[in-house]
């Protein structure tokens, strides 16, 4: 029973080594072998045998008195098939064949020689191959990235008698490699991890200094790409044409590439853009663009933004913006912007802004900012502000604004210097005046009015706003028999501005204009409009507590047609200085009155 266990276990373990073998492809399998003076066809044999899959090629590119002597030990087939044919041949997987073809002669024409570049990159202290390095040639953005074995392929022009390789591996050194054959080559090449204190140089290894490296807190896309993760090279090119990103001329080095001159069809990726950058759909650069940008659907800049940037959809930008910019949707800016921003919906900010934002719906702006704001629905400024800011429906400045708010609605403000126009205004502290329906100013002027006059022995008031410019919520009350609505019982409710001008450090003088329309049970539906001119003294006989009495000019204004209006004097009936119709059926009664009232807060 032993003895069976040990079998099966032991097939199970040669099936899975078998299994593991043949999912690795054919030239990176592993073999150790030894040949002396061997004949070429059976070493293939051989090797065929111990890696599991068989050879196919032609006999005639092979003799078959040719010999080889070679000693390996856990080399991939690769190598092995390298240091045997010392490059002449090519090798290509199918199924569980590998078929050897003759490469190709190496020819020139007009100067220039296309060779074909090959081979591993590796750790130069552990040799374990590198998957994902980049290796390219700068002046032709020519480029591939090693495969997971640290394989690569790269085909060139070489014009020079000699030509530049890079090899760029995040947190490995750069390095750069000099080919000085004429003829293809079969090349590893070793690198240095950064982490060491000694650089590595050697005969095809030299340590090349990094020039820019983009670090962004806006995340463009394709970051992750091997070429964008490891090089960190700065290539320069006259002539960008894209289709696709990493589809054009500048191929899979488009991330790395600052263009003068951009055309991108479908989509174009780069490093930056110097002059001229146009995208039929969207551009993206992963550093600065100056000049002139437009794209039909969205830019997208990972840092600084120069000139005039317009877009039927979006712009959005990492970095600081020094243009114009002109979007159908939406401008977003991270960084500092100055300039001109014109959204058909929104432009927000998430630093300052020094010049104009106009937008169909928002400005969101939460740095410090200056110029003029004007949106559709509102403005929401979270820094300082210098300048206005006019909104259709609200305004919104959460530290100082040196300016004025307008809007239909509402404005708030923490510390405005200027006025608030809206229907409803909130200020902490107010420089100038509030307009609107109710206007509160947290360190301003707030007061709960009780008074009595000719007409309304108790009146309830609430003034709020300025003292030299405020707003009042009026009601009154001369109750008949009950406070129920069903009887005869005049009532009134209104509007008013007033403001309180000082005169001592204890008296003021009070100027109102107030409007009220005066009720006789549930509500009178006509014509019924008492407005007041009050002129008056306040007291403050304490903090929070002041009494005011004053004179006014009244002046009720009612329909002829209508004859169910309230009677207005009952225990006293001033002396009526005018009463006249206006036109045929609205007359005016005109007579001066008094007030008393005590003021709290």
């Amino acid at each position: 029973m032993n003895r069976l266990f040990a079998i099966i276990l032991c097939f199970i373990l040669f099936k899975s080594i078998t299994f593991a073998q043949n999912n690795i492809p054919i030239l990176e399998r592993k073999i150790s072998m030894t040949a002396t003076d061997e004949k070429i066809p059976s070493v293939l044999s051989r090797i065929g045998q111990d890696a599991g899959f068989s050879f196919s090629y032609n006999s005639a590119i092979i003799a078959a008195d040719q010999t080889v002597t070679l000693e390996v030990s856990n080399k991939s087939i690769r190598d092995v098939l390298n240091e045997i044919f010392h490059g002449s041949m090519n090798f290509k997987e199918k199924s569980k064949y590998l078929i050897i073809t003759k490469a190709p002669i190496v020819q020139a024409k007009n100067n220039i020689v296309v060779i074909i570049l090959n081979g591993y990159v590796q750790d130069v202290q552990t040799g374990e191959k590198i998957a994902k390095a980049s290796v390219y040639e700068k002046s032709s953005v020519t480029s591939t990235v090693t495969d997971d074995y640290g394989y690569f392929k790269l085909k060139l022009e070489k014009r020079t008698d000699s030509i530049s390789i890079s090899v760029s591996k995040k947190n490995y050194l750069d390095t750069l490699v000099s080919i000085t054959a004429p003829d293809n080559q079969y090349i590893t090449i070793s690198i240095q991890p950064d982490k060491t204190d000694s650089l590595l140089i050697s005969a095809i290894s030299i340590p090349i200094d990094s020039t820019v490296h983009v670090e962004n807190e806006f995340v463009m896309p394709y970051e992750d790409e091997p070429n964008v993760q490891n090089i960190h090279d700065t290539l320069y090119q006259l002539v960008q044409v894209s289709f696709l990103p990493f589809i054009g001329t500048n191929e899979r080095l488009s991330g790395n590439v600052i263009n003068d001159y951009s055309i991108n069809f479908l989509g174009g990726y780069s490093m930056g853009t110097k002059q001229i950058e146009l995208g039929f759909f969207v551009n993206m650069d992963r550093a600065d663009v100056s000049w002139l940008q437009i794209a039909g659907f969205t830019n997208l800049v990972g840092r600084n933004v120069y000139g005039i940037q317009a877009a039927g959809f979006a712009n959005v930008n990492g970095g600081e913006t020094k243009a114009v910019q002109l979007a159908g949707f939406a401008n977003t800016n991270l960084g500092e912007s100055r300039g001109v921003l014109l959204a058909g919906f929104a432009n927000t900010n998430l630093k300052g802004v020094s010049g104009v934002q106009l937008a169909g719906f928002s400005n969101v702006t939460l740095g410090n900012s200056r110029g003029a704001q004007i949106a559709g629905f509102g403005n929401v400024q979270i820094g300082d502000y210098r300048g206005s800011q006019i909104a259709g429906f609200t305004n919104i400045a959460t530290k100082k604004i040196s300016g004025s708010q307008i809007s239909a609605f509402y404005n708030y403000g923490k510390n405005v210097k200027g006025t608030q126009i809206g229907l409803f205004n909130y200020a902490d502290s107010l420089g100038g005046i509030p307009v609107g329906l109710l206007s509160i100013v947290k360190s301003g002027y707030h007061k709960i009015e009780l008074s009595a006059d000719e007409v309304f022995y108790s009146n309830l008031a609430f003034r709020s706003g300025a003292r030299k410019f405020h707003t009042m919520i009026m009601a009154g009350l001369k109750p008949k028999q009950s406070l129920s609505p069903a009887d005869t019982s005049v009532w009134t409710f209104g509007y008013g501005l007033g403001t309180a001008r000082k005169l001592t450090r204890w008296l003021y003088l009070d100027l109102d204009l107030s409007s009220q329309h005066i009720n006789r049970g549930s509500f009178t539906n006509a014509l019924s409009l008492l407005n007041k001119a009050y002129i008056g003294l306040d007291f403050q006989v304490a903090k929070k507590f002041s009494i005011a009495t004053g004179i006014s000019l009244n002046g009720y204004m009612t329909r002829t047609t209508f004859t169910d209006y309230p009677e207005l004097f009952t225990d006293y009936k001033p002396k009526i200085i005018y009463d006249e119709n206006l036109n045929h059926d609205i007359n005016l009664k005109m007579w001066w009155g008094a007030k008393v009232a005590l003021r709290f807060l």
